[in-house]
């Protein structure tokens, strides 16, 4: 922990304290008229920007709100009790990572003197860059996806603790210390950072505590999304069902009711997001890439992917390469 950055960063929640006098004048800033509690995006993060940070203020109260981006939450130092749904009570200690999807009713209880909790306002626009269409971590790949379609979530909210994951903690750092530094395209190497720690944590997903305790029926789902991600080449759902030795019929059904889309269709469109990060990230043949995710039938997969993307393969590659 840097002493320089967080003398500054006291300096700058003490700073907001004085111009915030009490709970309901903090919301007063950020909620478009009519909107009753929930803080709009267009009114938190500048205009033409994905990403933008605020340091919560000491000893005033964060009434309960929800808002139409993701939030992530990064304990700097000391502590501060998260109250997620009116009902979960969360603790973050120092170094901890909190993951908000939008839509999330959330309210914070009055922090101390030392406590000091950094703020990340993503649009979720952020999250369709083709960096983030990665193979690891189920978890927050959906949550990430959701974050897209606005469907529901396996969580509302994914909680990391990074005391033992020092490259998440630098790139949190690197972002936070561009409070301090105004430089030339620094929104930019923000939103590249943040690219990069989503990558980070995406590899260590399986630190992630997940919203609740997830009961049967949501493990069987969870667990038929997690075989997709990891067998998307070879899936089917007459293979998963007998793993979980459940009939076909009540997976699907299941995997409807969680995730708002067939077993099929969503093996379809993690086999087409993964075709779309390898063209940007090799240069691999096309005709190799639809062997390796699974389709036998190189003008079916073409068909698809235009419908998904409106572009071919060959337009995908060099748009983003360029």
């Amino acid at each position: 922990m840097d002493e320089e950055l967080l003398k500054f960063l006291r300096n700058t929640s003490e700073e907001k304290n004085g111009i915030i006098k009490d709970a309901s004048s903090i919301l007063s800033y950020c909620i478009k008229e009519g909107k009753s509690n929930v803080v709009d995006k267009d009114l938190v993060i500048e205009s033409g920007r994905l990403m933008d940070l605020y340091c919560q203020p000491p000893h005033i109260a964060i009434p309960d709100h929800s808002h139409n981006y993701v939030e992530l939450v990064y304990m700097y130092s000391g502590s501060t009790t998260q109250v997620i749904n009116k009902t979960k009570r969360i603790v973050l200690e120092t170094y901890d990572l909190l993951l908000l999807r939008q839509g999330t009713s959330h309210a914070i209880e009055p922090a101390g003197e030392g406590d000091i909790a950094v703020h990340f306002f993503l649009m979720p626009e952020f999250f369709s860059h083709p960096s983030l269409i990665t193979e690891d971590g189920s978890i927050l790949r959906h949550f990430i996806a959701g974050a897209l379609s606005e469907n529901h979530s396996v969580a509302d909210y994914l909680h990391f603790r990074l005391q033992d994951i020092l490259p998440a903690r630098n790139l949190l750092e690197n972002m936070i210390w561009s409070l301090m530094v105004e430089k030339k395209c620094r929104q930019e190497i923000n939103q590249a950072t943040m690219s990069m720690l989503i990558m980070e944590l995406l590899h260590d997903a399986d630190k992630v505590e997940s919203h609740d305790v997830i009961q049967y029926e949501e493990q069987i789902a969870l667990t038929a999304y997690q075989y997709l991600e990891s067998h998307y080449s070879t899936a089917t759902l007459e293979e998963f069902s007998l793993k979980v030795m459940q009939p076909s019929y009540y997976v699907s059904r299941l995997f409807k009711r969680y995730y708002q889309m067939t077993f099929t269709e969503c093996l379809q469109l993690i086999r087409l997001c993964r075709a779309a990060n390898c063209l940007t990230a090799s240069c691999k043949p096309v005709e190799e890439i639809i062997q390796e995710i699974g389709y036998e039938n190189s003008s079916y997969f073409h068909r698809l992917f235009k419908e998904r993307y409106g572009l071919t393969p060959k337009q995908y590659r060099d748009k983003f390469r360029n």
